[in-house]
């Protein structure tokens, strides 16, 4: 594997998935970063995930913190099925918790706002899908909150347009310059909705694009993104959005 390509996945490994998990109970969240998966198995493409809940019945592959079946919200998810032009497979499988967990692929000091939309009283699920080792990554989660709260999430993230225009951080040892601007989500996807876009540059010639598409409904909170090397994007969040809003609406009472 040469230079830019390792870089390249280790900034798509850092970015793009899921599940993340900091549950209530647990003392310290558990992490496989896109280093250490590189490092295990430099042909597999790196991804984040959390551990599973001992005894409560977690289906195989799939990492749980919940054990009421009315907390289960993988049926909302979309498919490798569903994402247009085939060859996704999924590279963070479904999953459902309890609690805190990371949707987008890790904190963000440099925009603390991104992470985490999730809290310790949400119950969320989440799955990541890829086009190959190169991508693009593609994550779709569901939130639900409280009742009420999930609007606080939606502003929340919709004023990281505002408070973080710019911003840079180390994502798998490489210093990443991101800019963050607006953009337009689909019509009649909620109450709600928030469309952004993140660029991030580096000093080794690699760029990477990430859309955000977010959308409240009810007290459910519908998050994708998706990830590609470049400066181009490869449109899967927007693209897929309504299907996400109408599989949430059909599954989940309330949404």
């Amino acid at each position: 594997m040469n230079r830019t390509k390792g870089a390249a996945l280790l900034l798509l490994g850092a970015l793009a998935l899921t599940g993340c998990s900091e549950h209530a109970n647990a003392e310290t969240a558990v992490r496989l970063t896109g280093l250490a998966r590189l490092a295990a198995a430099s042909s597999v493409a790196p991804v984040m995930v959390a551990p599973s809940a001992p005894g409560t019945g977690a289906s195989p592959g799939a990492s749980a913190g919940t054990s009421n079946a009315a907390d289960d919200l993988r049926a909302a998810l979309l498919t490798d099925a569903d994402i247009p032009g085939g060859g996704f497979t999924p590279v963070a499988v479904a999953s459902s918790h309890n609690g805190k967990v990371s949707i987008g692929g890790g904190s963000f000091p440099g925009c603390p706002a991104l992470e985490p939309m999730t809290t310790d009283e949400t119950v969320s699920a989440a799955v990541t899908y890829a086009r190959g080792a190169m991508g693009p990554y593609l994550t779709h989660a569901v939130v639900r909150f409280p009742a009420g709260r999930a609007t606080d999430a939606i502003k929340a993230l919709a004023s990281t347009v505002e408070g973080c225009k710019s911003f840079e951080q180390q994502l798998a040892g490489i210093t990443v310059k991101f800019s963050l601007s607006a953009t337009q989500p689909p019509a009649g996807l909620g109450e709600e909705s928030v469309g952004l876009r993140m660029t991030g540059s580096t000093d080794i010639g690699i760029s990477v694009t990430a859309d955000i598409v977010a959308a409240r409904r009810g007290d459910y909170v519908i998050w994708l993104n998706d990830t590609s090397i470049g400066t181009d994007s490869s449109g899967l969040a927007g693209n897929l959005a309504p299907a996400a809003a109408k599989r949430c609406a059909g599954t989940l009472p309330g949404c």
